[in-house]
């Protein structure tokens, strides 16, 4: 499933510790904790398919992703 083998482990443990992160500011239902789960995943998988090997900056992406995902995105940023 991953780009890179051996990467699983990992990558289940920066979802869990940015899931574990956010949940303690916003609450999720079992719903969205499974979504949120599968597409943090999933763009872990094409960062670490880009190269991107770096468990504490993909541990940061992860987080700023699912912030974005649940409360959009930040009206600084124009994603240049």
């Amino acid at each position: 499933m991953f780009a890179v083998r051996g990467w699983e482990f990992w990558v289940r443990e920066i979802v869990d510790e940015a899931l574990g992160t956010y949940e303690l500011t916003s609450r999720m239902d079992a719903m969205q904790l499974a979504q949120s789960r599968d597409r943090i995943t999933q763009y872990l998988d094409k960062l670490i398919s880009a190269g991107q090997a770096d468990p504490h900056q993909l541990t940061e992406y992860a987080r700023a992703y699912l912030k974005e995902m649940h409360e959009g995105r930040d009206p600084r940023f124009t994603g240049c």
